[in-house]
């Protein structure tokens, strides 16, 4: 099975989630000496140390449009940019969040569903691999690819189910705690 990386915001809830496809699992990058792990080694440290990693899926469909022209998208964490040739993706929520085409395909299956404003129905891959969560009890801010994400207490960090043996891997990211009880599922042993 294929495993992408997200390094983009995707909305899930009330929560937007930046999702760019850029390949998965990561080489180790070189670092300069006595500079941290990665930006998000204090969090990811924490949730390590508490054992609060889970494996979880998506379990609710999303609409997605694909896009002809680069735009900013307001998401729930702030602006992000989209290219040209990527999806526009919108939760039940009417939470918005670009995505590559090849990372919407490689978590959803599109329908025949279409309304009139073109919004295409996709539905969870069966499939799909899913994410690595766990719950943070305290406001805190992951550093992605694409920016900075914050999240309240008690939402979620997340990280692609491939990275699940991965200390401080490159993409991780934040739904709001509503959004993915509303839309997650976890995947029992």
């Amino acid at each position: 099975m294929l495993c992408f990386s997200v390094n983009a915001v995707a909305v899930v809830g009330t929560v937007a989630v930046a999702i760019l496809l850029s390949g998965c699992c990561h080489p180790a990058q070189p670092r300069k000496a006595n500079a941290p792990v990665s930006p998000n080694q204090a969090l990811l440290d924490e949730v390590g140390a508490g054992r609060g990693w889970f494996h979880a899926k998506k379990t609710r469909p999303i609409r997605a449009l694909k896009l002809t022209r680069d735009q900013t998208v307001e998401t729930l964490e702030g602006k992000v940019t989209a290219k040209a040739g990527d999806f526009l993706c919108r939760g039940e929520a009417g939470e918005l969040w670009p995505v590559t085409e090849a990372m919407l395909t490689a978590r959803y299956t599109p329908t025949e569903i279409v309304d009139t404003d073109g919004w295409r129905k996709y539905a969870p891959r069966l499939d799909a691999e899913g994410v690595m969560a766990a719950q943070v009890p305290h406001a805190f801010t992951v550093t992605a690819t694409w920016g900075r994400l914050s999240g309240k207490a008690g939402d979620y960090v997340l990280k692609n189910f491939c990275d699940r043996e991965v200390a401080y891997p490159q993409d991780v990211w934040v739904v709001d705690q509503s959004l993915f009880r509303a839309t997650y599922e976890a995947v029992r042993p």
